[in-house]
């Protein structure tokens, strides 16, 4: 009898070659297919972050609806003494009923500062995670130690561009210089606006700030009210053990009088145009030529070595800046949210900030 012939056997799975090509080519798909996704997600925080803006344009009006006046920006320039001042609350304390968080605003004790712990619970409610205050393309910015909650959009206080060089001209010595505060100020009324609310930014994106940024200002010795300031009675209720000691610190310390422009209850919050320190001739840091206003030095993360971010106003320190990619975006005072590219021109962001100097802003 012939012998049964064995019929060859089919092979079962993959060689290692053909496995390594197969994940080699899902590799290569994986990375064709990342930067569509990570667009995708950006485009959306993006979407969601100007819906912040919105909303917060929302709660300005009705705040102005039923005070008839703007909240105050909470910090600003006195123009009559040529000098910084600061409001006893920050614009997003004053908003907070018409933001969802009436709860908080209804606890809060108008006659305390907010770090006060021995005769308010302001300290705790500053605490609070307030979604609508929040960028969520942020991913630097932490709480600091004592876990206050932040903000990623920055009142306009003032801007002191100067109209014919471009460079920071700042007030000195009781002198104004070109140094004009904001739209918001010390609770203005919509007629204080003389350029029109349709030409004039209210708030403006300041994410990426360096978590736990000491302000450059002595909250206890500028504080309250235009003119001469009425700082007595307000200031004793400061917990010092909650403040930074000393100012323009990255991280800073705490045990003194120095706010957090990062905290959403600070009136430090609010906070000038200025540009950064090395297009201004009073700085250290200057440099003599002209840069971008709007996410200045944005490179690398943290600044270069002529401007690092733990300087005041170099990158994301109390300037606008934003995570997005191109520019920031602003809330006017007609309501609309527009994104600026951080290529407009330096004299467009001064007549966008200015409230009354006639300026024509053009295209932009």
């Amino acid at each position: 009898m012939r012998p049964m012939s064995r019929r060859p056997q089919k092979r079962v799975g993959f060689t290692l070659i053909e496995l390594l090509v197969v994940i080699a080519i899902i590799a290569v798909l994986v990375s064709m297919l990342l930067p569509a996704v990570q667009q995708a997600r950006e485009a959306a925080r993006r979407s969601q972050c100007q819906n912040n803006l919105k909303q917060l344009g929302l709660a300005i009006m009705n705040y102005e609806s039923s005070v008839t006046r703007l909240p105050p920006a909470g910090e600003m320039t006195d123009e009559t003494l040529g000098a910084r001042r600061f409001f006893p609350v920050s614009m997003f304390v004053a908003i907070l009923p018409y933001t969802d968080q009436a709860n908080i605003y209804n606890q809060w004790n108008m006659n305390c500062h907010y770090t006060n712990t021995s005769s308010s619970n302001n300290a705790t409610l500053s605490q609070s995670k307030i979604p609508g205050y929040l960028c969520p393309s942020n991913g630097v910015t932490q709480v600091d130690g004592f876990g206050y909650g932040i903000a990623d959009y920055m009142p306009i206080a003032y801007t002191d561009i100067d109209p014919v060089t471009g460079f920071r001209n700042k007030s000195s010595g009781g002198v104004l210089n070109a140094d004009v505060g904001g739209a918001l100020g010390f609770s203005r009324r919509i007629a204080d606006v003389t350029d029109g609310m349709s030409n004039t930014m209210l708030v403006i994106e300041d994410s990426n700030r360096p978590t736990q940024t000491a302000g450059h200002y002595d909250q206890s010795a500028i504080f309250v009210g235009l003119g001469t300031p009425q700082t007595t009675a307000f200031v004793a209720t400061i917990n010092q053990s909650h403040m930074f000691a000393a100012p323009d610190v990255v991280p800073g310390s705490f045990g003194g009088t120095y706010g957090s422009p990062n905290r959403w209850a600070d009136p430090d919050i609010s906070s000038g145009i200025s540009g950064p320190p090395t297009q201004d001739p009073s700085s250290g840091l200057y440099l003599g030529t002209l840069t971008q206003v709007l996410n200045n030095w944005k490179t690398p993360t943290g600044g270069p070595a002529a401007c690092p971010w733990n300087n005041n106003n170099c990158g994301a320190n109390d300037e606008p800046f934003s995570s997005h990619t191109g520019g920031v975006q602003a809330l006017f005072g007609d309501g609309r949210v527009k994104f600026l590219s951080e290529s407009t021109n330096l004299q467009i962001i001064r007549m966008l900030a200015n409230r009354k100097d006639g300026g024509i802003p053009g295209d932009y």
